[in-house]
């Protein structure tokens, strides 16, 4: 899989239990130069203490995997962390589904304890073998994992989920037996086929928010579902700053004009730059921001017109404190992060020439130099949010 061609976007959404403040089930993602490792694990029972052992899990499945450790000898060094009694179920806390992708586009997928993964192509389930694996643990139990690889395509998903998901609808008079392994394999069948472009964000979330209706919004275990979609890229391009040289002001403007992707700007000075050279008219939308940031403006070929650093210094603060790709509210920083989260290549045009009001010692801390708060929003979409980011600096 060419990362020129193919781009693997992940997501993974989350409810605990009714009546607890923390999940018992703990999902990891690390991004290692081509390599994207996702860990869903499933802690026993619910609460701080499921919390407590998903997390020493999915730590230790997450750093073995990255290590490229075998897989039989990290799992058995995972298991045996909690195999203190003699008894079968004392070792079965140990849940967990790793997802190892590389650009390549090969998939390796290690099962333990979790429900079966689902592998969707063109709307239907892909039905790949899943090897099995026997293995011995310290106290003497043997237990079994399952492997499975492949090379991905384009427009392939992989779906895994915690047991929270099938067990939704349990006992309720539609669903006596809960939602089950088939009824979500159907869902999912449907929800491809119905909008084939579905991102893994929007398809999680559908995955979730049905067993949510499931159990009638009154929660009975801690439920997760996370997925791993294969897809064409889309990319975003963002300007902000004048460059150093006014040579370069034509450079800059054509950069905006033949990008294959939407484009924002962001900066007064950069928009009237770039409309100059392009003989373009700049239109300022008359109408309060409701984050109070400056109004927004339009031009023609551009997605998106705002304010400089201070809108920047917004959209780092929205990134800090998103807990997942979801974003809430209307405003110009809502809006501009949620263009961010949508796209997976985000290529960033940075001017570098000084712009005076910014070195004020009197402006809040947040008004940072311009390629200072762009290189802070960069590292926050490569490391939380698995974006591929570039910056540019004219």
């Amino acid at each position: 899989m060419d990362s020129n061609k193919f781009f693997i976007e992940v997501d993974c959404h989350q409810l605990c239990e009714k009546g607890q403040s923390i999940s018992g089930d703990v999902y990891l993602q690390k991004r290692s130069g081509a390599r994207i490792i996702q860990v869903l694990s499933d802690g026993a029972g619910s609460g701080i203490k499921a919390n407590v052992i998903a997390s020493v899990i999915s730590s230790m499945a997450i750093g073995y995997t990255y290590a490229e450790e075998p897989v039989l000898r990290a799992a058995k060094a995972v298991v045996d962390t909690f195999a203190r009694g003699e008894h079968l179920n004392d070792v079965k806390q140990a849940t967990f589904t790793i997802i190892d992708t590389d650009r390549t586009g090969h998939v390796k997928i290690v099962e333990f304890e979790n429900p079966p993964r689902i592998i969707l192509r063109d709307g239907e389930i892909l039905p790949l073998p899943r090897i099995e694996h026997v293995f011995q643990v310290s106290n003497g139990t043997k237990l079994s994992l399952y492997i499975t690889e492949f090379d991905a395509l384009s427009e392939d998903r992989i779906v895994i989920y915690t047991d929270g998901v099938p067990l939704s609808g349990y006992a309720t008079r539609r669903m006596p037996f809960g939602w089950g392994d088939e009824g979500i394999r159907q869902m999912l069948r449907h929800t491809v086929r119905e909008k084939q472009n579905i991102s893994a964000s929007e398809l999680v979330r559908k995955v979730i928010g049905q067993a949510e209706i499931n159990d009638l919004f009154a929660i009975k275990n801690d439920m997760s579902c996370a997925a791993v979609y294969f897809r064409q890229p889309r990319k975003i391009l963002v300007s902000s700053g004048p460059p150093f040289n006014a040579e370069k002001d034509k450079e800059l403007a054509r950069m905006i004009a033949e990008y294959d992707g939407e484009t924002i700007i962001s900066g007064g000075t950069t928009a009237q730059i770039i409309a100059r050279e392009l003989k373009r008219e700049i239109s300022v939308v008359m109408k309060r921001d409701p984050s109070g940031l400056p109004p927004v403006s339009t031009m023609k070929g551009v997605t998106l017109i705002t304010e400089g650093v201070l809108t920047l210094a917004r959209v780092k603060t929205l990134l800090d404190i998103l807990k997942n790709s979801e974003v809430k509210g209307n405003g110009t920083d809502a809006v501009f992060v949620r263009m961010l989260l949508s796209h997976d290549i985000i290529e960033f045009v940075v001017g570098t020439r000084v712009n005076s009001i910014h070195q004020d010692p009197n402006l809040p801390v947040e008004l940072d130099l311009r390629r200072n708060v762009i290189k802070d929003i960069a590292q926050k979409l490569e490391t939380k949010f698995m974006k591929e980011v570039s910056i540019c600096y004219l």
